[in-house]
């Protein structure tokens, strides 16, 4: 072999020695951004968890002042004065939590239940507006607290995909004190994934009625796609990789990947009457996944409410007459149906 063939050889080697450890360097760090973005998504025992955020923590107190009104502020007070702890667990052995609210000094309607689930980083007492109406509609209200949430046990969000199961747990301990009980399941944001993947399991008891959902998310992996471009606005060269490694990590930790949680398939499963409301200004959930989740159901009847003007989960604070009307007007549908 010649001396510039063996220097030939010798540069290609190296080029490939290099190239792997460039790879290889390029790897681990979208692992440990990957990581990151776990750990402040889903771990709430991590230091990197977004509520140990103080600009996470300032936004959500922004959030709740702009629905704070006489009816919330009302509907709190009555939430803290009646509320009834219960307890079940969860399929893999969680303690879960929920608040029970009963119709008394309303007008009681037998047999009539809804649940109604909070979204990420909340707790029962945000959706108190909404159970106040529900119970004046004669309802039973269970404010179930998700999975690593307010009392509920667990060190991994759910984002609505393992929430699912915990949801089918709270409808089968109704189905189970009431088997003529007619459910009624409502979300907000991620509660309104979880509702929306519970409705599309194949084992959702015929008690249930009626879904509504309000600023849920087309599925996992889209809102996490969304949330690195347009909010932490990542180019697309890191942002999939990182979210990839992301899923992988999920999968590992918290026993889901990010690609499992896709409302809109389940939606397509989904028979009962169902109403999707979501903002026009929300900049949390792109208003344009309501029309990929509507145009999946297939099922006896849909409504859809878009709010001019209000944001994430507002549209109850921001026209209350219509969102109501709306909501009254699917549970009769699904009632009518039964």
């Amino acid at each position: 072999m010649s001396a510039t063939e063996k220097t030939h050889r010798s540069a290609i080697k190296h080029i490939g020695i290099g190239a792997a450890v460039t790879s290889a360097a390029i790897g681990a760090g979208m692992f440990a951004l990957g990581d990151a973005a776990f750990r402040t998504a889903c771990d709430v025992r991590s230091p990197l968890f977004i509520k140990s955020n103080k600009r996470a923590i300032e936004e959500i107190g922004e959030q709740l002042k702009q629905q704070d009104n006489d009816e919330q502020r009302d509907a709190v007070q009555w939430f803290q004065a009646t509320r009834q702890s219960l307890t079940t667990y969860s399929e893999d052995g969680l303690r879960l939590h929920a608040w029970v609210l009963d119709p008394d000094r309303f007008d009681p309607k037998p047999h009539l239940y809804a649940i109604c689930c909070h979204g990420f980083c909340g707790e029962p007492q945000e959706m108190a507006r909404y159970a106040l109406r529900y119970a004046r509609m004669g309802c039973t209200v269970l404010l179930p607290a998700l999975r690593a949430h307010e009392r509920s046990q667990g060190r991994y969000v759910g984002m609505g995909y393992l929430d699912r199961r915990d949801v089918m747990r709270w409808i089968n301990l109704v189905v189970r004190g009431d088997p003529d009980a007619q459910i009624i399941l409502h979300g907000n944001s991620m509660g309104a994934a979880a509702v929306m993947l519970a409705a599309g399991e194949p084992d959702l008891p015929a008690q249930v009625k009626a879904v509504i959902e309000d600023s849920g998310f087309s599925g996992i992996s889209n809102e996490m796609r969304y949330v690195t471009k347009s909010m932490l606005r990542l180019p697309r060269i890191v942002g999939l990789p990182m979210l990839g490694a992301m899923s992988v990590i999920c999968r590992m930790h918290a026993g889901f990947g990010l690609t499992d949680g896709d409302c809109v398939r389940a939606t397509s499963r989904i028979h009962v009457p169902m109403l999707c409301v979501h903002g026009t200004a929300d900049q949390l959930v792109p208003h344009e996944f309501m029309d990929r989740i509507v145009s999946a159901y297939h099922g006896r009847h849909c409504l859809t409410l878009s709010v001019t003007g209000a944001g994430h989960t507002l549209s109850s604070a921001k026209d209350p007459d219509t969102y109501w009307r709306m909501v009254q007007s699917i549970v009769e549908e699904g009632l009518r149906i039964a």
